[in-house]
């Protein structure tokens, strides 16, 4: 009795070269998958913790800045802060 027969040798190093060119593959692209979120009209610019449980967020939408202060327990203040570079 063969512990390992050639169609599993076969099949492994199959499988092995098809994970092998995905990953590949990915490297290659990684620039280009980071560029889809180009795309996307709202995207959070910087979080600031302010303390144990309040946050300053740097929000931009549609070319427009805003300043979110958040705090457990209170409601988030809203700033708009003008146009985003």
């Amino acid at each position: 009795m063969d512990i390992l027969r050639p169609d599993q040798i076969l099949t492994l190093a199959l499988f092995l070269a098809l994970l092998g060119g995905l990953w590949l593959v990915v490297k290659l692209k990684a620039p280009g998958i980071s560029r889809l979120a180009n795309g996307k009209r709202i995207t959070v610019a910087e979080v600031a913790p302010l303390g144990p449980q309040d946050r300053a967020i740097l929000l931009a939408v549609d070319g427009r800045e805003f300043l979110i202060l958040r705090s457990r327990g209170a409601a988030p203040v809203v700033m708009p802060l003008g146009a985003a570079e």
